[in-house]
């Protein structure tokens, strides 16, 4: 409906009323609704292209390791279902109106760094063409680039003025996150199979995968829907998970020196691929969700706006201008109220006012509680950047150490990431 209300902005002070707040606030609610939405658009395409990225991750190692000789044909054709989700991608990015987000500064920043990185996708494609890079060099350079991906979805989350909506990024994030894991495993454990052996670095790299995954999971779970639940429950009733889970045995169990057949690398890639697709089903049901929960935000709070001004129109044409200085005898006192101001218009105008009021608390409250997941998260990677500066150590080696911090002092692992924060901060005072 369209206001026809006087304007706020164009309106001096002493013209402003509390209705024109109260509008005003409604139709701030419904611009910023739109704008989310747009970023959850955009989140759904960031999760498209992080899945044809792990799948090329994974091929170009299997192409890599066995020297050219095995992968190039389905690698081939995965560099173009790669190549048309980064132009997906880069179109959903033309939908954004980067003049309205002006709280979302570090957002914009993070996809300015993604672009910058996937302006070098196709040299780091030709070197792995011409087996120019080593197959942990490459993981490396997937895994940057994908974590940069994920971090967009981090961010939309941080931005996010809506309890339910940040709710349903954070879970999205943290599963997505898992199956980032779930990929690092496929593509080590490749390089360990087509080499036919496995030292303990790479060994060491896939049983801390392996618990980093069960983490995120565990985090998705705790905030997830029901429905999401239920649709990752029923991937995961699959005969080709406890074939996975023999395999990773085999791992665990591997003796330095031992022979493995490379033509088990094709069993563990089919294996760990399964479990990635079946994640990304439940991955596509989550987009789908997080889009529809925006779009029924945006219809309750139209809606909302509409009924306010229905409302404020009814007071308008039921109370004449000539009673405006009229008091009910019953009215309620209490209310203080100055002249010529008819107090059954100010009490309806008062209660619009208190539940706007009263909603709002409810939303920084519910707010507050999907943010802190994200508060976590955030202390947990200060703690690493800590680490990784002053043991010179890599990311994977910082979080380990958190990891086996917490679990040697039956401790939360955000609660040893604080520790880590207060000390070096007391070190730097």
């Amino acid at each position: 409906m369209t206001n026809t209300q006087p304007r706020p902005e164009s309106m001096s002070a002493s013209q402003l009323s509390s209705q024109d707040f109260l509008l005003a606030a409604k139709q701030a609610e419904i611009h910023s609704l739109k704008q989310l939405e747009l970023s959850c658009g955009l989140v759904t395409h960031v999760t498209a292209l992080i899945h044809e990225l792990q799948r090329e991750r994974g091929l170009s190692n299997i192409y890599l390791v066995s020297l050219g000789s095995r992968g190039g044909d389905t690698r081939a054709h995965q560099l173009g279902l790669s190549t048309f989700a980064v132009d997906a991608f880069r179109e959903a990015l033309g939908s954004l109106e980067l003049n309205s987000m002006t709280s979302a500064a570090t957002l914009l920043n993070r996809i300015a760094v993604v672009l910058h990185r996937l302006d070098s996708l196709d040299a780091l494609r030709q070197q792995v063409n011409a087996r120019e890079i080593a197959a942990a060099n490459n993981t490396d350079e997937y895994n940057q680039l994908i974590a940069d991906l994920l971090a967009l979805i981090f961010e939309a989350a941080d931005i996010s003025g809506d309890p339910q909506i940040t709710q349903a990024l954070v879970a999205m994030f943290n599963f997505l996150q898992g199956k980032e894991y779930a990929g690092q495993e496929r593509a080590w454990g490749v390089i360990g199979f087509s080499a036919g052996e496995f030292n303990k670095n790479i060994i060491d790299r896939l049983n801390g995968l392996q618990y980093a995954q069960q983490r995120c999971l565990d985090i998705f779970s705790d905030v997830a829907s029901t429905d999401a639940l239920h649709c990752w429950e029923s991937q995961t009733n699959d005969s080709s998970y406890s074939e996975l889970a023999r395999m990773r045995q085999m791992i665990r169990r591997y003796e330095p020196g031992e022979q493995l057949p490379t033509t088990m690398a094709e069993i563990w890639y089919e294996l760990t691929t399964h479990r990635i697709d079946a994640m990304q089903r439940c991955e596509q049901r989550l987009a789908q969700e997080l889009l529809t929960l925006c779009e029924a935000k945006i219809d309750a709070a139209e809606m909302d706006l509409q009924q306010h001004h229905r409302q404020l129109a009814t007071l308008s044409d039921t109370v004449p201008l000539s009673s405006l200085g009229d008091e009910d005898d019953n009215a309620d006192t209490t209310l203080s109220i100055g002249p010529g101001v008819n107090v059954r218009v100010a009490r309806s105008i008062f209660d619009l006012v208190q539940h706007q009021a009263e909603r709002l608390r409810e939303l920084n409250d519910a707010l507050g509680q999907a943010r802190q997941t994200l508060e976590e998260r955030k202390l947990i990677d200060k703690a690493k950047g800590i680490l990784i500066k002053s043991r010179n150590i890599t990311e994977e080696q910082a979080y380990r150490q958190l990891r086996e911090a917490a679990m040697s002092n039956n401790k939360r692992m955000v609660d040893v990431a604080a520790n880590v924060i207060s000390v070096a901060e007391m070190l730097d005072g």
